[in-house]
């Protein structure tokens, strides 16, 4: 919207003024059958063509977080085993989503694999006991509880996975230990899954389809998807003989090791007719660069094998987030970097780390110079570890992050939704719904290819002076209608709404038609009076 004709009201702002997504002062848009009793004499609101809000402070951009759950780093601190410990479970993650929501977040990631154990019930791996103990109370499943409650503060959830690391204790060693031995590979008074032994990555790739089945989780999101650390000393030269195939080069070998590791799993996501995105983590340096003027430490290429621009180019990622926890030449270059070689093939996040203003004394100013940075280059979002160290502990941090996502930003739209595009929404509708509110509903045409939808809602009002005001009032809406308090709109001479279907990628279809209201005609249909 040209800034000489309207002023952009930013989705944060509705949320400090205390509306919810849809409006209404309620925690969340309500989205149940209503019974109406007709009045007479209706007011006729008007249809128009619409064209979603646009401007230099909406884009596209990730605002995320790493969520870690081993050890109850970030969540949770009380086991779910008895019926207090569910609840305290349940009600310390919803304290940390709403600080999420209201600092203006728009992506989780949630950690459900450590070290070779998960936070949910699998065939494959054990429980972690410092979770649950030995198993949750009752019904409760926590990742469906995630899913749940991030989803209905406008949050994407994707299921964080430590991918090759396998920590066992001798007492109770791992199944894998005791059942597949050539598996895993000790490194370091641990082990290591070994990336190049094809049983190994197709049982990595069963545990992401297995996942997929259980849960809508928006994503996987695989950490630790490299070589360890000293890699030059990891005992795989038995897979190197075994599984060269060609290779003359052991470092190639052990990329491509990665490689395939990517095609297999995004192979048996498409065999389940699944259209999860698939994301890595890799190293944030990621390569040499030859007149750096100073030591690289590791870097994601040479040092532990990642290649990320093949993983991009072959498209067997959606999108990487590099964990850049550096400052001034070992951050600013390797920006550069991640720009030029990969974001020309899939979005790349920057990974930031304000637990470094505690560990290691950086001022909180760096954060924002970074995220500052971020956005010069042209990367797509930022993703903080972790959770802990953006919140409440940490009152600098916490206030540089939330100005920084103040002005609204759309999630990601991946391209690899285009094929998937949904049919636009049409007829929109006001009804009565009592108590001064209406419910705004709208048809959704049935998709030929099907992928899960979700709506937003936006808002353009107009006031007095005749000055236009653009608000997201809802970023994700699971059915087609939402509920509206008339008075939340006061001040405004008329109201005009649009609506997005959203498909799983976070492509947008907009509708062919806004509903245009004046606010007295909204109260008599909200049985208010003028």
């Amino acid at each position: 919207m040209k800034r000489t004709k309207a002023l952009l009201l930013l989705s944060s702002i509705l949320l400090g003024l205390g509306l919810s997504s849809c409006g209404v002062r309620k925690p969340h848009p309500k989205a149940t059958p209503i019974k109406q009793t007709p009045l007479p004499h209706l007011p006729t609101p008007v249809l128009t063509q619409w064209t979603r809000p646009t401007g230099d402070s909406i884009h596209q951009e990730m605002r995320a977080v790493w969520l870690t759950t081993v050890y109850g780093l970030d969540w949770p601190r009380d086991k779910a085993d008895t019926p207090d410990g569910v609840r305290r479970q349940k009600e310390s993650l919803i304290r940390i989503l709403d600080r999420l929501q209201a600092d203006g977040y728009n992506t989780v990631f949630l950690q459900l694999r450590h070290s070779g154990t998960v936070i949910y019930p699998s065939d494959y791996e054990p429980l972690s006991t410092r979770f649950a103990g030995e198993g949750f109370f009752g019904d409760y499943d926590p990742v469906r509880f995630a899913i749940e409650a991030c989803h209905a503060r406008g949050l994407s959830l994707h299921a964080w996975l430590v991918t090759y690391p396998l920590s066992s204790s001798k007492r109770y060693p791992h199944p894998i230990l005791s059942d597949h031995p050539s598996w895993a590979i000790p490194h370091k008074g641990s082990h290591h899954l070994d990336p190049g032994n094809p049983e190994v990555r197709t049982y990595i790739a069963h545990l992401a389809t297995d996942l997929v089945r259980r849960y809508p989780v928006d994503g996987i999101h695989f950490d630790y998807f490299r070589y360890p650390e000293g890699a030059e000393h990891f005992a795989d030269g038995a897979s190197y003989v075994r599984y060269r195939e060609g290779f003359s080069s052991k470092a190639d070998w052990r990329r491509n090791n990665l490689t395939l590791q990517l095609r297999e799993v995004r192979d048996s996501l498409q065999h389940l007719g699944a259209h999860t995105l698939v994301s890595v983590a890799p190293l944030g340096k990621l390569r040499k660069i030859a007149d750096l003027g100073r030591p690289h430490g590791w870097t994601a290429y040479e040092s532990v094998y990642q290649d990320p621009e093949t993983w991009g180019r072959e498209g067997l990622v959606d999108f990487i987030v590099p964990m850049m926890y550096y400052r001034d030449n070992l951050y600013s270059p390797f920006l550069r970097e991640w720009k030029e070689r990969v974001e020309r093939y899939i979005p790349v996040v920057a990974g930031l780390a304000p637990y470094r203003v505690e560990e290691t004394g950086w001022p909180e100013s760096v954060i924002k110079e970074q995220i500052d940075e971020e956005r010069k280059v042209g990367l797509s979002g930022v993703c903080f570890f972790r959770e802990a160290h953006t919140g409440a502990r940490f009152p600098a941090t916490r206030s540089i992050i939330a100005e920084a996502f103040r002005p609204t930003a759309l999630p990601l739209a991946f391209a690899r939704g285009k094929a998937f595009q949904a049919a636009a929404p049409t007829d929109l509708v006001l009804k009565p719904a009592g108590r001064g509110e209406v419910l705004l509903s709208w048809q959704q045409p049935e998709m030929t290819k099907h992928l899960p939808l979700t709506w937003r809602l936006w808002v353009i009002t107009t006031d007095a002076s005749g000055i236009k005001h653009a608000t997201l009032l809802a970023p994700r809406l699971s059915s087609p209608q939402c509920k509206l308090v008339a008075t939340d709109f006061d001040g405004n001479r008329s109201i005009e709404f649009g609506v997005e279907a959203v498909n799983s990628f976070g492509v947008a279809t907009p509708c062919t038609a806004s509903l245009t209201i004046s606010l007295t005609d909204l109260k008599a249909l909200a049985g208010g009076g003028k």
